[in-house]
């Protein structure tokens, strides 16, 4: 790993204890000689001794580390001390953290769209070039579904085809986090 690879990328700390999220803010740098990231300080209210585990949501990968947080501050900065690297996932495209509501209006059968008679609301996690990531209610959808999404943004809205190509719990009660591929996006 390099600092280039995870500078300015997305890392959240969680504390190993309870697995509660410490921080979720952005690489400032990478240190090789000691093998350590340095975050804002900013980021973490309550500086003091943590052991924790990190992900770092790199350029092409996902990044776990297990390490610890001393707490010491040097010029508004805190280093958190990072072991062993295990790689998470490999990337095709970079994602992208966003907080989105839509919904989905439709289903494809046979390569033709139609549409529901109520729609379906979905959140979105984040979202690359080639796929999306989505909560939604449990049981909504099958994997090599097709489905017609919609999107309401500040610069408008997207509509995409999508389809369905992983299917995990949610984290909480009756809700699942659905992968898909974008096939076609169109912007309104």
């Amino acid at each position: 790993m390099v600092e280039k690879e995870i500078k300015n990328h997305r890392i959240v700390i969680k504390n190993i204890e309870n697995d509660q999220t410490i921080a979720d803010t952005k690489v400032i740098r990478y240190d090789s000689a000691v093998n350590s990231v340095i975050i804002s300080a900013q980021s973490i209210p309550d500086k003091k001794f943590y052991r924790v585990y990190a992900i770092i949501f790199a350029e092409n990968c996902l990044y776990k580390f297990y390490g610890t947080i001393r707490g010491v501050m040097r010029e508004n900065e805190l280093e958190v001390l990072i072991g062993k690297c295990e790689t998470m996932e490999e990337r095709q495209a970079v994602r992208y953290s966003i907080a989105l509501e839509g919904s989905v209006e439709g289903v494809y059968i046979d390569e033709e769209k139609i549409f529901l008679h109520k729609s379906i609301p979905i959140e979105v996690i984040d979202m690359s070039s080639t796929g999306i990531l989505l909560k939604a209610e449990a049981g909504f959808f099958n994997i090599g579904e097709i489905y017609f999404l919609m999107l309401k943004t500040n610069a408008g809205t997207l509509k995409m085809r999508c389809e369905i190509v992983r299917i995990k719990n949610g984290g909480e009660a009756l809700t699942e986090e659905y992968g898909c591929r974008i096939d076609k996006v169109q912007r309104d």
